[in-house]
This record gives C-alpha cells, sequence and structure tokens, in this order.
C-alpha cells in the first residue's frame, strides 16, 4: 500500500502572510487591512484582466475617508520611521490619502496577500494569488453571517444518479463525482447546523451563570432566541425538515447506487470515462468510483442518529432558552412579594429622610381612563356590505413621441439582457464535444419556445458568436406548433 504524504497548508503560503493582522506594534491596523482586502476582492472577483494600480489605490482611498482611517495609518507610517531611524512623519499631516493607500499597498505586496506586475509601458497590475481568493472568501463568509443553506444539494445529488441514467449522453462518472460531492456538503452542512445549535445552547446558559458575572436581560435573551438564532439557524432547520428533508430522496440514491454496483457494464463504463477525464490508471478509477458509492451509502444510510441528536439539540435550545426568559421575568430579583416588600422598604426609607415626593427618575403611576358605556359598548350586530364594484381602469392614449420612447427603453433593456456573449455561452452548452448539433437535437425546451429560437439562429450571422448556422436536407422541424427547414448549428 503506497503511503500518501499531507502537505501542511503553512509549507505553501508565504511565512509572513498574517504578519499584517497582528495585535503586537505601533498601531493595530488588521481591521483596515482585512476591510481593504475584501474590497479588493470583491473587484477582483470576476475580473477578467486584473486590477490597475489606480483602480486599487482609488477604492483604498475611498475606504480611507469613509473609515476614517487615515490618522491612524498616518501614525503608523511615523512611529514605523522612527523606529527605524528615519525622519518622522507627522501624523494627520503632510502626506496625501493616495501617499496612505500606497503604504498599505505596498505592505500588502510585501507579506503576500497581492502581487505586482509590470507592464512594458511602466504600467501596474495588482493580481490576487489562487490561495489569496480561498481565504477571501471565508473572510466574506465569516463578514456575512449567512445560515447555512443546502439549497437543494441532495435533490442536485437525487436528479444526477436517477432522473437521467436512461440517457444516451447521461455520463456515469460524471454523476458520481457530482453526486458525491453534493452528499459531502450536505453532511457536512448537517455536523456544522448540529454544533452550532450546541453553541447557542452555551450561550443561553453561560450568560445566566453567577460566576460569569454577566446576567443577560429579558430583551438581550428575546434577541437571542427571535432575531439571532431564528434568521441564522432557524431557515437551515426549517429547510432540513421540509424541501431538504433526507427521507425524501435517500431511498431512491441507495437503491441506484447498490444497483450500479452489482452492474459490471456500469461500472467498466464509468471507470473508463473517469480515467480518461481524470487522467487515472484503470485500477484507480475503479477505487474511486467505488469509494464514492461507498461513501454516499453509508453517509445517507448512517444520518438518522445525527438528525436525532439535531433535533434533540433543538429541542433543548428552546426549553433552555424560554427557561432562562421565565427566570428572569419571575425569580431573577425574586418573587412578585419580594419585590413589594424591598419597594415598600425603599419607599420607607425616604419617608425616614424626609422626603414626602418620589424621586424624579423614579416610574410614574400608570392608570387607564374609565369611559362611560355609550352605544358602541355594547354588542354591535354584524351589518351587511355592498358587494365591491371594482373602478374601471381606462387605459391612457401615449402620444407618438411616448410611444417612440417606450419603444427605445424596452430595446435598450432587451440589448443588455441578450448579449452576443450571453447568447453564445447559452449555445455553446448545448454541443457537448460534439462539432455540429442538429435542430431535433436541441433540449425540447429550447424548440417549444420560438423567441429563444429565433434569437439562436439571429445571432448565428453575429460576428462575436463562435458557432454558425447550416440549412440541411430533411423532414421538417416541428417548433411550437411552426413545421420549419431542419437546419444545423455548428462550432465555429
Amino acid at each position: 500500500m503506497t503511503q500518501t504524504t499531507t502537505t501542511n497548508p503553512f509549507d505553501i503560503l508565504p511565512a509572513n502572510l498574517f504578519n499584517i493582522f497582528s495585535t503586537q506594534g505601533y498601531i493595530c491596523l488588521q481591521r483596515h487591512y482585512i476591510a481593504i482586502l475584501l474590497r479588493i476582492y470583491a473587484l477582483a472577483e470576476f475580473n477578467r484582466f486584473g486590477l490597475t494600480r489606480e483602480v486599487v489605490i482609488a477604492e483604498i482611498v475611498d475606504y480611507l475617508k469613509n473609515a476614517g482611517a487615515e490618522t491612524e495609518v498616518a501614525a503608523q507610517m511615523s512611529a514605523e520611521d522612527n523606529g527605524n531611524g528615519g525622519s518622522p512623519s507627522k501624523p494627520g499631516g503632510g502626506q496625501s490619502a493616495q501617499e496612505y493607500a500606497s503604504y498599505l499597498l505596498r505592505r500588502l505586496d510585501e507579506s503576500g496577500w497581492i502581487e505586482r506586475e509590470q507592464h512594458a509601458d511602466y504600467t501596474e497590475t495588482i493580481i490576487l494569488p489562487n490561495y489569496v481568493f480561498t481565504l477571501l472568501e471565508a473572510f466574506r463568509t465569516i463578514e456575512e453571517q449567512k445560515p447555512r443553506e443546502f439549497s437543494g444539494q441532495l435533490y442536485t445529488a437525487h436528479q444526477l444518479l436517477t432522473a437521467a441514467s436512461d440517457r444516451n449522453d447521461f455520463s456515469p462518472a460524471l454523476a458520481i463525482t457530482q453526486a458525491f460531492e453534493n452528499v459531502r456538503q450536505v453532511v457536512r452542512g448537517l455536523n456544522e447546523l448540529n454544533q452550532n445549535i450546541r453553541r447557542y445552547i452555551e450561550r443561553a446558559t453561560r450568560s445566566q451563570n453567577p460566576s460569569h458575572g454577566n446576567n443577560s436581560t429579558i430583551s438581550e435573551l428575546l434577541h437571542l432566541q427571535f432575531d439571532d438564532y431564528a434568521e441564522t439557524l432557524g431557515p437551515t432547520y426549517h429547510a432540513l425538515k421540509t424541501s431538504d428533508h433526507i427521507s425524501r430522496y435517500r431511498r431512491d440514491i441507495v437503491n441506484q447506487l447498490q444497483g450500479w454496483q452489482l452492474d459490471n457494464r456500469w461500472l467498466d463504463k464509468a471507470t473508463d470515462e473517469l480515467a480518461t477525464q481524470g487522467n487515472l490508471t484503470p485500477a484507480q478509477a475503479s477505487e474511486e468510483i467505488t469509494r464514492s458509492m461507498q461513501f454516499i451509502i453509508h453517509q445517507l444510510e448512517g444520518l438518522d442518529p445525527l438528525l436525532e441528536d439535531i433535533d434533540h439539540r433543538h429541542a433543548q435550545y428552546l426549553r433552555t432558552s424560554l427557561r432562562q426568559i421565565r427566570y428572569q421575568l419571575v425569580n431573577a430579583d425574586g418573587s412578585f412579594k419580594d419585590r413589594l416588600v424591598n419597594l415598600a422598604k425603599h419607599m420607607n426609607a425616604l419617608q425616614e429622610e424626609g422626603e414626602t415626593l418620589f424621586p424624579e427618575e423614579a416610574p410614574g403611576l400608570q392608570h387607564h381612563p374609565v369611559n362611560q358605556p355609550d352605544l358602541r359598548s355594547y354588542y354591535t350586530p354584524p351589518q351587511s356590505r355592498k358587494a365591491f364594484i371594482p373602478a374601471e381602469i381606462i387605459s391612457p392614449t401615449l402620444r407618438p413621441s411616448e410611444l417612440m420612447a417606450l419603444r427605445a427603453a424596452t430595446l435598450q433593456d432587451v440589448t443588455q439582457a441578450l448579449t452576443p456573449d450571453k447568447i453564445n455561452r447559452f449555445v455553446l452548452g448545448f454541443f457537448n464535444g460534439h462539432k455540429k448539433l442538429h435542430a431535433n437535437e436541441l433540449p425540447p425546451d429550447i424548440l417549444n419556445d420560438l423567441q429563444w429560437l429565433t434569437t439562436i439562429i439571429a445571432y448565428a450571422h453575429h460576428p462575436e458568436v463562435a458557432y454558425g448556422i447550416d440549412s440541411v436536407e430533411g423532414e421538417l422541424v416541428e417548433v411550437g406548433g411552426y413545421r420549419i427547414v431542419p437546419f444545423e448549428l455548428e462550432k465555429l
């Protein structure tokens, strides 16, 4: 058996990557660094050509002005100059926001969070390394505090394994690998949900421990129950019990995989396909297919204890939270009788001091006014109402200029929604590795949608698309109730 060595992530990452987040030093700028990195990440996430230095500097300057961080950056620069024996710079003066932004950008480059690429015309492009994308995506997820949503991952695995197995273009290796990833995410999400519910239970009980000295008020407990917990974990637990319920899809998935495990022809086909796709040997591909199928079956069949534990922890948290709220309402400072006794003692102490009026900060007496009975004070029998008749809708007559303006706005919206790039990517997804595609091979929903089909045909002659169209011999094609001449889409 070959033994695989696991690579330590810190052997790959730069040695001083997290130095800028250290709390040691003159001024702590870690929250500004992470905010700036998240802004740069938002710009670079879908940028194809890299970010110019000017764009990044402008983004940093905008952050420094909005956050009021120029004084802190100036103090850090001055402290570093004094520590290095240089001439000290006066904090908050003598330097521009662009210089502060350049300093921060230089620190990010030195620590390895960004890379600067200089071109022949002396312009610079800011690039984020691959590990930075992964780290900043995790930081952004932590910042947003969004609840984990399964978003139909188990349903996707069910459709991959059961709904398309009878189609000619079905890819068994792709279905197994994608279903494996979806099931892995579901199980990981369930474990995360279970641990987070336990964390909320500890927060509800620890806040009432006298040894911590921070008893929570009723408003804080209610906020924890109905705002924090309900928004963070409530939707996930609700989806788990309704749309993403394990029992809806588990048996079909397990039965399908167990049937495939006994089908040698299917296993050979999946193994050959995975070996070709993943550049693996047949033995490695067979082991990968078997391991993935065993993992899916084992995880789905072993989820019942975890689901029971989640239900138990959820009910335990609700009981604990409501018990703490009830304790605060009744027994936090003694019973209601004890409160009346304490109030009487304080009033007696005020009388002994010669005070005949309550202090100004004391709450005032509350009483409800008593009104004399009138005709509305007694039972009033229900009265019938007239039938609701909606007002007549009159469509206004548009002027020719208004009609032309509406047409121009509609044409602009359609042009922005249906760009050549979108149509090109949409059509190229149909070829599935083939050079030509007959009209009968298009998806049924496209053939039934005459607007989409005419758009695809119209854009076939556009210079910015990578496909063309040719007429072919054969029977007429049924399209949305019409019969048209057959044609082929050809990848250019």
